[in-house]
């Protein structure tokens, strides 16, 4: 199978490897150096529809995968799919999902999923009266209604942080992105992650779950620093029971589904359910309409199925709703970062990639004279599956010593929470 995968990082890495293991013939764009070891590559502008269009109306793949949300929000997948080239990726208007966290909002409140009381405002006196009289508890949940490269939401503590930050998104801090906000009232909880591939339209509604996951935003052990993209994740929740599925099915899935198809939606891709387990049970925090990084990368090692054909399930309109085939086993990611990250990221630094037993996925670095350099804020993941979190965990640290920089930051308690929340006999419901 021809694929074209959009994209450059982590994510799109970790799909291009279980992609080529099944066999698919790939071309990334723009790509990378490590994506161009795994096929062709061809420089595209992903906010371009016509453009990919374009190159697809020539070359004809069979299938073309968008990793990032940009390209979907511009509407690349509407553009391809006019060609009837298959796409697994959802269109423009199904995109503002995650393009615009107001009509996420308003989405999630007329279709009655739970998620945290908000107001949109975008009058500088409407809302700072609003934050001045804040009954909802702090932090205040300031968040950019548009796109702003995962940067675009502040958790305020105070009246006055609050309020600075939301003249700073007003005055144009993300540009239009932030000229709209949503401030939410906080969640308390366990979040987690949770990916549906969905293939919906007015007469059709399936939808298959992967494992559940969980995410590690802060840059240091024990969740202290500042946030990041990501530095580690694993799954599945090892106290996660069938039962806590189901309610994520039940209160968040299937009336997501209905709310699409009761909007006059389509949805051709996957959706990436940001999820807090309150007292109350699941609530939404978010939608994202692509797949998660660094999920992906624990997704891709737990998936026993040809991916490259239940994408084009999804993307021709003929899923079925079922269980995937699964590993019976945890897997987890470990995101290794630059020095400065997320600050900023020292690039150009030498990589050490020695042998090791675990997967080595790339997400910022470039090939020189032979030589892996860092070429961005998160520079490689480690990923592996083993029978359990433990064994998980232990080999990724024992791999650790063979992949290393000068400056490289990396957390050892991926997952370390969450293994003791299950040996202590903990549930979901327990608090976190």
């Amino acid at each position: 199978m021809k694929i074209l995968l959009l994209g450059s990082g982590g994510r799109e890495h970790a799909l291009a490897l279980k992609l080529k293991a099944g066999g698919a013939d790939l071309t990334s764009a723009p790509g990378s150096d490590a994506l161009a070891t795994l096929g062709a590559r061809v420089d595209l502008d992903l906010e371009n529809p016509a453009a990919v269009a374009a190159w697809c109306a020539e070359h004809r793949p069979d299938l073309v995968v968008p990793g990032p949300e940009v390209p979907l929000v511009a509407g690349v997948a509407d553009a391809v799919r006019a060609l009837g080239i298959p796409v697994f990726g959802h269109g423009a208007a199904t995109a503002q999902l995650e393009g615009s966290k107001a009509f996420a909002k308003d989405f999630m409140q007329r279709h009655g999923l739970p998620c945290a009381a908000s107001h949109t405002v975008t009058d500088l006196a409407a809302g700072e009266a609003l934050i001045r009289s804040w009954s909802h508890g702090y932090p205040i949940v300031l968040k950019a209604d548009g796109l702003a490269a995962g940067k675009g939401v502040v958790l305020a503590s105070t009246e006055a942080e609050a309020l600075a930050t939301y003249r700073d998104f007003l005055a144009g801090q993300f540009g239009d992105a932030s000229r709209t906000v949503v401030l939410e009232a906080p969640l308390a909880g366990m979040e987690l992650s949770l990916h549906v591939l969905a293939d919906v339209d007015a007469d059709h509604a399936a939808y298959a779950l992967l494992p559940a996951c969980q995410d590690h935003k802060r840059i240091f052990d024990g969740d202290q620093g500042p946030n990041t993209g990501g530095m580690g994740a694993f799954g599945p929740l090892p106290f996660l029971r069938p039962e806590d599925i189901e309610l994520m099915r039940t209160r968040l899935v299937e009336p997501t589904l209905r709310g699409l198809q009761a909007d006059g939606l389509v949805a051709r891709g996957v959706l990436f359910l940001g999820v807090m387990w309150t007292a109350r049970g699941p609530e939404l925090l978010e939608y994202n309409v692509r797949f998660g990084d660094p999920e992906t990368q624990v997704m891709m090692q737990l998936l026993d199925e040809d991916l490259a054909a239940l994408l084009l399930e999804v993307a021709e309109g003929r899923l079925v709703t079922r269980d995937l085939k699964l590993k019976p086993h945890t897997a987890i990611a470990v995101v290794l970062a630059a020095e400065d990250y997320p600050a900023g990221a020292k690039k150009g630094v030498p990589i050490s990639i020695g042998s090791t037993a675990v997967t080595v996925i790339h997400a910022g670095t470039r090939l020189q004279d032979g030589q892996w350099l860092t070429n961005g804020g998160r520079v490689l993941n480690l990923a592996t599956s083993a029978p359990d979190l433990a064994a998980a965990r232990a080999a990724i640290e024992a791999a650790l010593p063979a992949v290393t920089w000068p400056g490289r930051q990396v957390r050892h308690d991926i997952g370390l929470k969450a293994l003791r929340h299950a040996e202590a006999g903990k549930t979901v419901q327990d608090p976190w």
